[in-house]
């Protein structure tokens, strides 16, 4: 009898101690495989959600249900207007623009290999750089003005269609449509920056810094995230909620006073961040394949488990949030924001207490770097101990009191 009990409480340990089925994966509503020899690398999804591009050695449109529109062409680069009709993209040193029924519309060369490009939401002025060249070009495809010397890690335009944002080695730095430099901050080298859709402010990301600056060009905050360095970055465009891929494993999402609202954590490197125009839909895409998606109160809702890494560029939001679109090398994911409804809060860590805001300051040159104060940690919260624990105690104590009745 004594046997008999001991053998019954070892099964329950064993069944209890094995691992638990993965809560709240989620798998694509439809897929898109590539139909050419190549790697897809890049994906964007128009703000009304109607058109869905992914770029690489081929292009491949899509309709929000996954329905095939065209494929064809090449590209690194890409970006959508926000109805969908326009499609920007480039390769080397070549700019297309294609509809959206995939009729190429126009392109141009620039005279270096093109790293970054940017357009109105209305497809009405593009921006694209390279090297030290940058060159804004009309609707139709014609070049409106060049400059030759300025270094570019990476280009925006104002949503006035009046201003363009640079970062470079140099700094980052402000031109009007002449491309003559009308403000800078050349504290330190810049990369990564995105725009408010209403232009009232802008944000640059560089390695683990990153600033937010107003409209008015004053450098609102300054802060240092510890851990890793920046991957990818995303801005929602009500400017409420900034989103930071890292190569530390973590991606983390700061509000608009530079708070740290929360960090969660991967097995490895976040490459690929996307987020709704109001912050609520949040996309994280890293290199162990694994799609994450969360709230803005940092609640992990689900994941999917792609077939191989999911790289910088390829992951994407609509601007309701309704829709969600992954890129690997060989396949398109499709997601609606609906299958992510189960809460995986324990994924999730908080910060413990609010991050350190600092005080504006006249000028953006006035701060220096290393007198910026960093964000505290994230504390993480507690896992629960498993059930096995307390069972397997208990089968001890039973198994003692047997041999000593």
């Amino acid at each position: 009898m004594n046997y008999l009990s001991l053998v019954i409480l070892c099964g329950l340990f064993i069944v209890t101690g094995l691992p638990a089925p993965v809560t709240g994966a989620v798998d694509p509503l439809w897929t898109e495989a590539a139909t050419t020899h190549g790697e897809l690398s890049c994906i964007v999804i128009s703000g009304d959600g109607s058109t869905i591009v992914a770029g690489g050695d081929q292009l491949i449109a899509l309709t929000p249900d996954g329905q095939k529109l065209w494929t064809g062409w090449s590209g690194d680069n890409l970006a959508i207007s926000r109805d969908g009709n326009y499609i920007l993209t480039s390769q080397e040193q070549t700019v297309r623009m294609i509809s959206r029924s995939g009729t190429l519309l126009w392109d141009t060369s620039l005279d270096v290999p093109v790293t970054d490009m940017t357009m109105l939401p209305d497809a009405s002025l593009i921006a694209a750089g390279g090297g030290s060249q940058v060159r804004l070009i009309s609707a139709s495809g014609a070049a409106l003005r060049q400059n030759i010397s300025i270094p570019v890690n990476h280009i925006r335009l104002f949503p006035e269609g009046d201003q363009v944002v640079i970062t470079s080695k140099d700094g980052i730095q402000i031109s009007n449509l002449t491309l003559f430099s009308e403000w800078s901050d050349t504290n330190m080298s810049q990369d990564l920056v995105e725009v408010a859709a209403d232009g009232s402010s802008f944000v640059s990301v560089t390695n683990n810094r990153i600033r937010l600056y107003t409209r008015d060009r004053r450098l609102q905050w300054d802060h240092g995230l510890s851990g890793g360095n920046a991957l990818a970055f995303a801005y929602s465009r009500d400017g409420s909620t900034i989103v930071v891929g890292r190569d530390d494993n973590t991606v983390q999402a700061l509000d608009r006073n530079g708070t740290l609202l929360w960090t969660a954590r991967a097995t490895h490197w976040i490459t690929s961040v996307a987020v709704s125009d109001d912050g609520n839909t949040i996309a994280a895409g890293s290199m162990d394949k694994n799609l994450s998606v969360f709230d803005r109160a940092g609640t992990k809702l689900g994941s999917f488990t792609a077939k191989n890494p999911i790289k910088a560029r390829s992951v994407a939001v609509s601007g309701d949030g309704s829709l969600i679109a992954a890129v690997d090398a060989a396949t398109v994911y499709g997601f609606s924001r609906s299958q992510f409804t189960q809460p995986l809060t324990t994924a999730v860590t908080t910060t413990a207490t609010p991050a350190p805001v600092i005080t504006p300051v006249p000028s953006a040159t006035a701060l220096s770097a290393s007198s910026s104060p960093s964000i505290p940690p994230a504390t993480t919260i507690p896992e629960a101990i498993p059930l096995s624990v307390p069972l397997a105690g208990l089968a001890i104590l039973i198994l003692i009191r047997s041999r000593h009745p």
